[in-house]
């Protein structure tokens, strides 16, 4: 009976081992960036403004292309409660955006964890105990776990969708498949659309249930997205078939950079999976993790034909690969008594998860430093007391690396993010603050009107020295500087 209750604990120790690993990350860095932006304000206003549209942030910025509010429909619903109870307490908003993006993440990890059970289930405990390690230990998955990106909120999709592949639920499969893509991410047509091709390929799935089932989820999840966008945007909008046509069709994502044409496999993979990437080839040795790991191989293969790239793009193919990783770490280690050979291999697989973890420790440092927008908010309401009459300006340096409209605490101050205003202009002299980019130039113009309340450091690079522990030393350099008006003007 122990026995059965000490196995019984152990699914239950890693489903905390990653629950920790994504808390440890949010609590690091509890702001975030631009491309995360909408899907945040979006929840913020659903969460603070209801049904008071005039109110809502996209109006006044609505970015590139418009995004769907199916997403921050369902963050702020699972979210509501704990902000409520936060917002009695009396509590800074930023603790609701830290529920908020914690919400996100539990939502991957249930993903994750519902992957992890079905793995479990075909591959044995041991592959799904290193599955679990390994995304543990790895940056980027846990890193971007409670980020309200896009790609995020299709992750919650696609991880339950691989379960329903692998239990061969074609029905659960399908639908699940057709929310990711046209309500999320248009690009997963392709992973998904690959691991459709082979179930029919193996004529584990017949065309006629494929049409029973792909029809009338694609015409519910199209009907759905465009009913509620159209209603919260004002005009008549399918999101993602703008982002779609934007990306792909139009080709202006390029003008956001470019990177070469393999980069994913040379750069993006090898920091997304760490040294767990060496441990795939062995895993897909496997035919069923062979199986799962060519359609997401071919993903991103096609996906590398666009030429913006960026890590965040092709995620969903980090816990598939991973599975065929633990599949290969999971070989190693049930065969370790057979040979010396073995007992190597079993410390590889023990020292590379140890590797995982310093990079991730190392990266997660540096990344702490990467959001002077949000410590310079936190700054301006320590610095300044509550009751003063404020009016600030958030340049867009700021506002791109951690202002968000959950850190506007102070319900009496005025915050403004305008873009129309130059540096120095008559108009700026009617802020009390200015947040804004050190540029010497621009603070010349205010040296008769404003002091320097606050400088906010920031990551500017990081330098190797091997002499030292640890190694490296994070380069920082003022981002940031936090003006405060010296005397109204006349």
């Amino acid at each position: 009976m122990a026995g059965k209750r000490s196995s019984g604990r152990r699914p239950l120790l890693l489903l905390g081992l990653l629950v920790a690993a994504a808390a440890v990350h949010l609590i690091a860095c509890p702001y975030t960036k631009v491309e995360e932006s909408f899907t945040l304000q979006a929840t913020h206003d659903l969460l603070f403004h209801g049904l008071d549209l005039d109110q809502y942030d996209h109006h006044e910025f609505p970015g590139v292309v418009p995004r769907t509010f199916l997403g921050p429909l369902a963050l702020a619903s699972f979210s509501s409660p704990v902000v409520y109870v936060l917002s009695l307490l009396g509590v800074s908003k930023l603790y609701s955006q830290l529920a908020v993006r914690g919400i996100l993440g539990l939502g991957v990890i249930w993903g994750l964890w519902t992957l992890q059970k079905e793995v479990r289930r075909q591959f044995g405990a041991t592959v799904a105990t290193m599955f679990c390690w390994m995304t543990a230990t790895q940056f980027h998955l846990m890193f971007y776990c409670t980020r309200t990106l896009p790609n995020v909120l299709a992750l919650t999709v696609v991880l339950p969708a691989l379960a329903a592949w692998l239990q061969q639920r074609w029905a659960r499969f399908v639908w699940l498949s057709a929310l990711a893509i046209i309500v999320f991410r248009a690009e997963l047509s392709l992973l998904l659309g690959f691991l459709l091709l082979l179930a029919l390929y193996r004529r584990r799935l017949r065309v006629a249930m494929l049409l029973r089932q792909a029809v009338p989820a694609g015409l519910f999840w199209l009907g759905l997205t465009v009913a509620v966008d159209s209603y919260f945007w004002r005009y008549f909008v399918w999101p993602e078939g703008k982002v779609l046509w934007y990306n792909t069709v139009l080709n202006k994502s390029s003008n956001w950079g470019t990177s070469p044409l393999l980069w994913y496999f040379y750069s993006a993979l090898p920091r997304g999976l760490g040294c767990s990437l060496v441990f795939v080839p062995l895993g897909a040795v496997d035919r069923r993790t062979l199986a799962l790991s060519l359609p997401s191989l071919g993903f991103i293969a096609l996906y590398s034909l666009l030429p913006h790239k960026e890590l965040r793009f092709i995620i969903y193919a980090f816990p598939v690969l991973n599975v065929a990783a633990a599949r290969g770490c999971a070989y190693l280690l049930n065969n370790y008594k057979k040979s010396l050979l073995y007992k190597v291999g079993t410390l590889l697989v023990v020292g590379h998860l140890v590797m995982n973890a310093s990079y991730t420790a190392t990266s997660l440092y540096v990344s702490h430093f990467n959001y002077p927008g949000g410590v310079a908010m936190q700054r301006l309401h320590e610095l300044v007391p509550p009751k003063t009459d404020v009016l600030v300006h958030i340049d867009v340096a700021a506002a791109q690396t951690g202002v968000s409209r959950f850190l506007q605490v102070n319900s009496a101050w005025r915050y403004d993010k305008r873009e129309d205003v130059r540096p120095g202009a008559p108009d700026m002299l009617a802020y009390t603050h200015i947040l804004m980019e050190p540029v010497p130039e621009h603070l010349a113009l205010y040296d008769a009107t404003h002091r320097v309340l606050a400088q906010v450091p920031g990551t500017s690079g990081v330098s190797l020295n091997l002499t030292r522990l640890p190694p490296f030393s994070v380069n920082m350099q003022t981002k940031l500087v936090l003006l405060e008006r010296l005397h109204r003007p006349s």
